[in-house]
């Protein structure tokens, strides 16, 4: 239904000089003339067809009517001005679901350099042990999931993909020549149910072959890459996620021309979403992050350590 509404000049004028019972500061705080606050005034009496000002000699007075417009004018105005602050304030936020081993291993690192590029964005960050493309848009305005097909109804990006291999501790990369050789170590499993060693081992051209010794299985690739660090075993894991572990020599790398992968990463949002300033600003900010990754990994001249 149509509302009948008189002019909104007209009532911000009426609400700022009934608020201060003088035209003058009405025309200070609204910036414009103590002529055109008056003009505006008329022009709402005309349209009510009530006076809502008494005009005495050096001053002005509310009337009843005046008196009675005041406090619903200045409760609207007030809460027009709170949810338009809080809707804004979302657009400079993004609540941001992240894939729990990227999100530690790679995310966490690098924001610090998002937030120096743009302290007026707030980044919430929730960090899922799932590693599966699922969100409340009513919860989350954007993710950082792993998959290797976008569900449609979904703008995405790929971050990166995905670059599978053996890493283990360098006292165990002694005893491995050949892929084989694996056989006589403890395998640890990041949450993959075994799906990322068969894709490594398919790459090596192997099958997953009886007498592999089963290590721990861990509900994510970080805490894997810590046990194998700490000398449990041999596990399969980015390149990207590692790399800091092999840099410090915690981590060696046995294999390194062999790779493989299952899917990647991707910067997700509802449509219309990736549009919005703090969610454009993140995702471009993070497409340089994964291009200067990407070149590193270029540069990065691996030597076996065997």
């Amino acid at each position: 239904m149509r509302r009948a509404l008189p002019p909104l000049h007209a009532l911000r004028a009426f609400e700022a000089a009934a608020r201060h019972e003088s035209f003058s500061r009405a025309a200070d705080e609204l910036c414009v003339t103590q002529g055109a606050v008056s003009r505006q005034i008329m022009v709402l009496e005309e349209w009510l067809g009530v006076p809502l000002f008494r005009r005495l000699t050096r001053r002005v007075e509310l009337t009843e009517d005046g008196r009675a417009l005041l406090p619903v004018l200045s409760e609207s105005f007030d809460r027009i001005a709170g949810t338009a602050a809080r809707l804004a304030a979302r657009g400079r936020d993004l609540r941001i679901r992240v894939a729990f081993s990227f999100g530690i291993r790679w995310l966490m690192p690098r924001l610090v350099r998002f937030q120096a590029r743009h302290p007026d964005v707030q980044v919430r960050v929730t960090v899922a042990w799932s590693t599966r493309l699922e969100f409340d848009p009513q919860e989350f305005d954007a993710a950082i999931a792993y998959c290797r097909q976008v569900p449609s109804g979904l703008s995405a990006v790929e971050v990166l993909p995905e670059r599978l291999t053996v890493v283990c501790p360098p006292a165990l990369a002694e005893r491995l020549r050949t892929p084989l050789d694996l056989s006589s170590i403890p395998l640890l499993d990041g949450c993959s149910e075994g799906q990322d060693w068969r894709a490594w081992l398919a790459a090596a051209g192997l099958p997953f072959f009886e007498g592999l010794r089963q290590g721990a299985v861990f509900d994510a690739m970080d805490p894997a890459l810590q046990a194998a660090a700490a000398g449990m075993g041999a596990t399969v894991a980015d390149r990207m996620l590692c790399a800091e572990d092999v840099a410090a020599g915690r981590l060696v790398l046995p294999f390194p021309e062999i790779e493989a992968s299952s899917g990647s990463y991707w910067f997700v949002c509802p449509e219309g979403m990736q549009d919005r300033p703090a969610a454009a600003a993140f995702r471009g900010w993070l497409l340089e992050e994964a291009r200067e990754e990407m070149v590193q990994q270029s540069a990065m001249a691996v030597v076996s350590p065997v």
